[in-house]
């Protein structure tokens, strides 16, 4: 309420009033108050809830994307997450400007339709990116996606939608499917207006430019798996076999640095000066005692030496163990 202040003349008029009783100070009855009616309708709903099982994809989601995005458009991407929102579809859609990359897709085996909503400002930084260019400010104002534009679009789309089915892999085994793109949400209304939605999303920033990717679930999609979504544990991540798989081969590939240690002996440094061909170095160890073999100069395995394919070499007796590790190194 618009707060009113008093003039001198008023203030003035208002003391006088009182002084003379022309100004009623009783406090006044309380009024009975009128019932209104409550439209169930036409209520807004906006509110922020928790579901753990669409918190799980969206962490694991925002993992992967970040990934997959910084690798793809050779710079840092920084994804955090959105809070769960539920709201009726016709107040979603209101929230979306023109022009918006709009990705209508459907969750089978589940029913119904959802949405998927790129930001414009998110959706030509990555055309920018896929041409080549440099832009870090970009005007969205005034036009719309050309159909080269589109299907540079619709690469991303399909690459979000491969993490979203990992995503959802553990919660419930889920294959998104493509049906339409949109750039006004007034062609993009799947769902009875009135129906409730729950509205998860990422906030991506790339240096002086950031943008929303969201997605729309209805909530009689989502109701079948609702057990799944509200199951208080954790699940576990799902671990990418493709990536796990190249880093085993890397680290495999890797080369390291391995002696093998046969002893050793103490000597003066004029020993040392005057050694000679033939001369005897008496060593710590016997011949039958096993060898320690250094990996990176960390004492990993013992063996014995030997003759392999007329070279020398340690045939494997034991892998050493911690303590004994600690062992070796205080004697050495």
């Amino acid at each position: 309420m618009e707060e009113k202040v008093l003039s001198q003349e008023e203030i003035d008029a208002l003391l006088s009033g009182l002084e003379e009783g022309k100004v009623d100070t009783a406090p006044e009855e309380k009024k009975e108050q009128e019932v209104k009616p409550f439209d169930f309708k036409n209520y807004t709903i906006s509110a922020r809830l928790k579901i753990p099982g669409l918190e799980v994809i969206n962490e694991q989601l925002a993992r992967s994307l970040r990934m997959q995005l910084s690798t793809l458009l050779r710079e840092m991407i920084d994804i955090t997450n959105l809070p769960l929102q539920m709201e009726r579809f016709k107040d979603f859609l209101n929230k979306i400007p023109v022009p918006t990359s709009i990705h209508i897709f459907k969750l089978e085996p589940l029913k119904g339709h959802a949405l998927m909503v790129i930001d414009a400002t998110l959706a030509f930084l990555f055309i920018e990116r896929f041409l080549g260019g440099e832009t870090k400010h970009i005007k969205v104002e005034g036009r719309e996606f050309t159909p080269i534009e589109q299907r540079l679009i619709k690469k991303m789309v399909d690459l979000i939608f491969i993490e979203l089915e990992k995503a959802w892999k553990n919660i419930y085994p889920v294959k998104p499917k493509y049906v339409r793109g949109e750039v006004n949400p007034q062609f993009a209304r799947v769902l009875m207006p009135e129906e409730t939605v729950v509205v998860t999303g990422h906030n991506l920033e790339l240096e002086s430019i950031s943008g929303k990717i969201l997605f729309c679930y209805s909530l009689s999609t989502l109701q079948p798996i609702k057990d799944k979504l509200y199951s208080p544990y954790q699940l576990e991540e799902y671990v990418d076999l493709t990536w796990k798989k190249t880093l085993e081969r890397y680290i495999l590939n890797s080369k390291v640095d391995v002696r093998a240690i046969l002893g050793k002996g103490n000597i003066t440094l004029e020993d040392l000066v005057n050694l000679e061909e033939g001369d005897v170095i008496v060593l710590d160890k016997k011949v039958e005692e096993p060898i320690e073999v250094y990996v990176e100069d960390t004492p990993k395995i013992l063996g014995k030496l030997g003759v392999f394919k007329n070279h020398i070499a340690i045939q494997v007796e034991k892998f050493i163990t911690s303590e004994e590790e600690n062992e070796i190194k205080e004697a050495g």
